[in-house]
């Protein structure tokens, strides 16, 4: 899955604030990876009218927009944006920012929204890829979530989701901003695509894409695609939740969104397969009422110093952005810093809400709770430990 976890100094950076239960992960807040990459070898869009409708997630809402921005979506309603499920599953709602039409990421914001709602599908799961534990290697089922704006986008054509699945041989484009693939640190511009990139594929059957990796592709919420002809364009970090479209008589249809490809197969950032969430499967769930909502924090969880230890309090839920959750847990982490991106280490044994006052350093707590509608996680403010 092609936009999870960040270990320090790890050039991919996928985004995601995601701490693996019982391990000791680094990892970098930004939305996960274990479902999807960046765009190798694509072609700059330079038409300011073509893609308008490419969404850009920022899970953390401050900073440089090249350095923080995440996932790609499309706007498919006014207030309306699909992306993919992995792309914000346990990221926290408060924080994030919605970015249409950004042509250029470190000059050109575009339409900025915040959010007022997300729904993850109810099927979605990543399919850990056999012999493989690393979740960033996964497959993904049903990988789809719809983020519902704080306002309508106006003056921006919404991309439709077409009737049906595209056929073997379909051509396809995909428009992303994700990483480039090269071998360089984080710190360096070539690692991402600042311009809006699109890359040409073609759609490829069940039995080609399976017979391409060991993990598990789940027919009827996947597509597959591949740069059959020039055999150059791939997906990187980064790229998951972006829109992949079929152009039908010269107007783009939505027909996939960056979900997992070579990375399956320990072949990241290549120029094979790409898996593409469906929504022409989902597109009445995409379009409907959408009442389960995943919770929705009103703030940060808060950190309150007591005598010889640390006290988490739990936010309050906004009942109208989300659901209250039916369950929830607190962890902590000590903080340190990835450019602008808070990276999370798991404290061993630190999952009470108490956390003794010992060591020295930055820590967080961190809040996940879940219902029907998705997993969230947010966290508090650095707080020093006093050493």
């Amino acid at each position: 899955m092609k936009y999870r976890l960040a270990r320090n100094g790890d050039h991919k950076n996928s985004m995601r604030l995601r701490v693996l239960a019982g391990a000791a992960v680094t990892v970098a807040v930004l939305p996960s990876a274990g479902v999807a990459q960046a765009m190798v070898n694509g072609t700059p869009v330079t038409d300011p009218s073509t893609a308008q409708w490419v969404a850009t997630i920022d899970p953390i809402g401050t900073g440089s927009l090249f350095d923080t921005a995440g996932c790609g979506g499309a706007l498919v309603s006014s207030d309306r944006v699909v992306t993919a499920g992995h792309c914000v599953d346990e990221l926290d709602p408060y924080r994030m920012r919605i970015h249409i039409n950004a042509r250029t990421l470190s000059r050109d914001p575009g339409i900025v929204r915040g959010v007022r709602g997300i729904v993850v599908a109810p099927g979605y799961t990543a399919v850990p890829t056999p012999g493989d534990a690393d979740p960033n290697d996964a497959s993904g089922r049903d990988d789809l979530a719809v983020i519902l704006l704080d306002r309508p986008v106006d003056g921006v054509p919404v991309l439709p989701i077409a009737s049906s699945r595209p056929a073997p041989g379909t051509p396809i484009s995909v428009f992303a901003h994700g990483n480039t693939g090269k071998a360089v640190s984080f710190e360096d511009p070539a690692y991402r695509d600042d311009t809006l990139h699109r890359g040409n594929l073609t759609v490829i059957s069940h039995a080609d894409c399976a017979a391409a990796t060991p993990a598990t592709i789940d027919e009827r919420s996947v597509l597959c695609a591949q740069d059959t002809v020039t055999h150059r364009v791939g997906g990187c970090w980064r790229d998951s939740g972006s829109p992949a479209v079929h152009y039908v008589r010269g107007r783009p249809e939505l027909v996939g969104l960056f979900s997992f490809g070579g990375e399956t197969a320990g072949k990241e950032c290549a120029p094979t397969f790409e898996g593409l969430a469906d929504p022409t499967a989902f597109r009445d769930w995409i379009l409907g009422p959408l009442s389960a909502h995943e919770p929705y924090p009103t703030g940060e969880p808060v950190v309150r110093k007591t005598s010889g230890s640390l006290h988490c309090v739990p936010p309050q839920w906004d009942s109208v952005r989300g659901r209250p959750p039916t369950s929830s847990s607190v962890d902590w982490s000590t903080l340190t810093w990835m450019g602008s991106l808070p990276v999370l280490t798991p404290i061993p044994g630190a999952t009470s809400a108490d956390l003794p006052d010992h060591g020295k350093g930055e820590v967080v707590c961190a809040v996940t709770a879940a219902n029907s509608g998705g997993t969230i996680r947010t966290w508090s403010s650095g707080v020093h430990l006093a050493g």
